[in-house]
């Protein structure tokens, strides 16, 4: 059977305190009930150990440790990822955020906009390829992204413009605010804002 991982994103207040304590952070308690939609079955989850991913913010660059359920039913795995991290992406929720909204508010060249944030973060690695790919990923998520923002908040007022890179500057001010917004995002369309939707 193939093993497919499920995560379930969860706030965490104290980056810091995660980061120090690693595998000994108090992780919330798994479901009462497989999450996947084919077992769903009322069982307790079993812990069954860690896995290592790259949390890159600033100055942290550093393995961290992400809890694993198993449901003893269909024998699949469940984790669970702060909030302060993306599925798939090494650099934080933060660090991407503020990088595409200086992208796209940016009125110098590329270049001197990738030597500034080389400069303030020396010990990350932000290339050309990445401002691209992350530029081209939220453009092309938009829709997407308003989806899951009107299911977060089915009131939230959008301006009229026909410019995706004004509507996707403004969404950037937006989900920057939004308490939780990664969590709850993810939560509304199992995915996170950055997913490729192909």
């Amino acid at each position: 059977m193939e093993r497919l991982l499920m995560q379930i994103i969860f706030h965490v207040d104290n980056i810091e305190e995660y980061l120090r304590k690693g595998k000994d952070y108090n992780f919330p308690a798994p479901p009462d009930r497989c999450p996947y939609p084919d077992c769903k079955c009322r069982v307790k989850l079993k812990k069954h150990g860690f896995y290592y991913r790259y949390y890159l913010d600033g100055s942290n660059c550093i393995k961290i440790a992400i809890r694993r359920y198993i449901c003893p039913v269909c024998k699949r795995t469940l984790s669970y990822l702060p909030d302060f991290c993306l599925p798939h992406f090494q650099y934080s929720f933060n660090m991407i955020v503020k990088s595409l909204k200086e992208t796209l508010t940016r009125e110098k060249t590329l270049s001197s906009f990738i030597s500034d944030l080389k400069r303030n973060f020396p010990t990350i690695l932000f290339s050309r390829q990445h401002i691209y790919f992350y530029t081209k990923r939220i453009m092309n998520n938009l829709s997407f992204i308003i989806y899951g923002l009107r299911q977060i908040d089915p009131y939230i007022k959008l301006s009229e413009t026909d410019s995706q890179r004004e509507r996707a500057r403004e969404i950037l001010d937006i989900i920057s605010i939004v308490p939780l917004f990664s969590q709850r995002f993810y939560a509304h369309c199992q995915k996170s804002f950055l997913a490729s939707l192909t």
